[in-house]
């Protein structure tokens, strides 16, 4: 019974911690007290099976009493970092920053070399238990991240769409999701003669995190108000809210919507856009992730074969993406002005779960690219912004240092852009 006791308010104290770190309104994801005892039994299996050993060898140990210290211990530290977590790491918006990621493995490490700890000296286990022992100490909370638990509560939302964010395919609906992006291509105007038009392609493949899905809606409507690019966009996401809304954002669909607008504008005056937004590895792929649907990766040099077998000639390439310096050397030319978020060996920052815009992103196109015409303007204005704001949110492996290239060809381009606006 006591036993049941520390387990039931273990529980009730996850869902009170899990309550406080949404802000805002949340609901109350049941389905999430279902999930975690394979790994529950397993520990007191081991709880049980060393306090066997000892009881063997004439210590007077109980496998309940194991159990319920190290979860005692494993609560303690639970709520000493939720209380870090709400009264630091979320106010100052550093989600998914070094900060955040340093509170969670010091944390997780330290209650699992406390279990191990207890179990071992209190049971003086030979050498094979002690390292049995070890794994599955700190092999529990590796499953317990990479098994990626559900949460007891999900962030309310208001539209409508429901507090499970994942993706839910019927036939309807899988229907109506391949006929939008052939709608989306179908509703692309021509070019304007003798107008320097802005075409533009935003591809957000990541559907796990909100933050690219409003990143994506904030550059259309930049563009669309400072570019008059009106009937000239295509958006495509990977997000479940979006699924009757907007195409995936697919390789297929990406390399179809360049071969869209490539057949619509002039390519000798007219300029294609394309804003990627995800997260980015260090090998230059562009992350990608819709479960359970499998997504591949966008790399640097299929972007830039797509563009050349399409005749797209003068191109403005942003990457919003943790070392997307790397896409510089595979697409740069002197008809193309390549911007992004960072360099090839820094991450860039803001792309946490818990953040509105990313740091590059919120800098260079809702703030920026609101005062001028000209991108190069904007990248310059932005970039001590970003410093700053880099700065003031701890970021701990430098700076993103974000990076531009500006081919000699499109500059005259650009100008025209700039002066027809």
């Amino acid at each position: 019974m006591q036993l049941l006791l520390m387990l039931a308010i273990t529980t009730a104290g996850s869902i009170l911690m899990g309550r406080l770190v949404i802000i805002g309104q949340a609901e109350f994801f049941p389905k999430a007290l279902l999930w975690g005892w394979l790994v529950v039994l397993l520990l007191l299996w081991l709880c049980w099976y060393l306090s066997d050993h000892a009881r063997a060898h004439g210590l007077q140990v109980q496998a309940a009493a194991l159990f319920a210290i190290g979860t005692a211990q494993a609560f303690v530290l639970d709520i000493l970092s939720t209380l870090v977590y709400v009264g630091l790491i979320q106010p100052q918006g550093l989600d998914g920053s070094a900060w955040h990621w340093a509170l969670y493995i010091a944390t997780t490490t330290w209650a699992a070399l406390a279990f191990w700890l207890l179990l071992t000296r209190s049971t003086q286990v030979p050498g094979r238990l002690i390292l049995l022992t070890g794994i599955f100490a700190f092999g529990a909370p590796l499953i317990v991240h990479f098994s990626q638990a559900p949460m007891y509560w999900l962030p309310y939302e208001e539209d409508g769409a429901g507090a499970d964010n994942s993706l839910q395919l019927t036939q309807e609906k899988l229907e109506t999701q391949l006929q939008l992006a052939s709608k989306q291509r179908a509703a692309v105007k021509p070019e304007r003669p003798g107008v320097v038009d802005l075409f533009s392609i935003s591809y957000a493949p990541y559907g796990d995190d909100e933050v690219f899905l409003r990143e994506s809606s904030m550059v259309n409507a930049v563009i669309e108000e400072r570019f008059d690019a009106a009937g000239h966009m295509q958006e495509l996401v990977n997000h479940p809210a979006t699924l009757e809304t907007l195409p995936w954002a697919s390789l297929e669909n990406l390399e179809r919507a360049i071969n869209r607008a490539a057949d619509l504008m002039n390519t000798e005056e007219d300029v294609l856009l394309i804003y990627l937004t995800s997260h980015g590895a260090q090998n230059g792929e562009l992350a990608a992730s819709l479960w359970p649907l499998e997504m591949d990766m966008l790399t640097p040099q299929a972007l830039n074969l797509w563009l050349d077998k399409a005749g797209v000639k003068y191109r403005v390439i942003v990457v919003s993406a943790c070392y997307s310096g790397s896409w510089i050397a595979p697409l740069q030319n002197e008809n193309t002005l390549i911007m992004t978020a960072a360099d090839a060996t820094h991450t860039s920052f803001g792309c946490g779960s818990g953040s509105e815009l990313t740091f590059f992103g919120r800098a260079l196109f809702d703030e920026a690219l609101r005062n001028t015409y000209s991108f190069e303007e904007a990248f310059q204005h932005a970039l001590p912004v970003i410093r700053k704001r880099e700065q003031q949110a701890g970021k701990t492996d430098g700076p993103s240092n974000p990076q531009i290239h500006v081919g000699e060809k499109i500059k005259p381009v650009l100008q025209a852009l700039q002066h027809g606006r």
